[in-house]
């Protein structure tokens, strides 16, 4: 596993209510908040996160990512592919994290 994928999982991990595990007898590992997904990974360095098109547009995600991993995913789909290569953009996706959780009434 990738060493910053690795990161984001710890960081993950200590929210509360956050866990990381696989879906059903899957290699697709998701991201869970009291149980219900809200994110899974796609490698090691690409998050796939529920989000409302709201925060999509508030905190500037780019479809981008989306379009290599799900090309035929509507553009107004609440699920939206985010990458992260640098320490910082592991701290943005643990922020996304947060919100998919609070938008899930967590």
């Amino acid at each position: 596993m990738d060493e910053l994928r690795a990161i984001l999982e710890r960081k993950l991990s200590s929210l509360p209510g956050v866990t990381i595990a696989p879906w059903k007898d899957t290699n697709l590992i998701c991201v869970n908040c009291h149980g219900k997904e809200v994110g899974h990974f796609h490698g090691a360095g690409v998050l796939d996160l529920r989000l409302s098109p709201k925060i999509i547009r508030q905190e500037g995600l780019s479809r981008d990512v989306s379009a290599r991993f799900h090309p035929k995913r509507s553009q107004n789909s609440r699920w939206i592919c985010v990458e992260f290569t640098t320490s910082d953009e592991v701290d943005r996706v643990v922020h996304l994290v947060t919100l998919a959780c609070g938008e899930r009434g967590m």
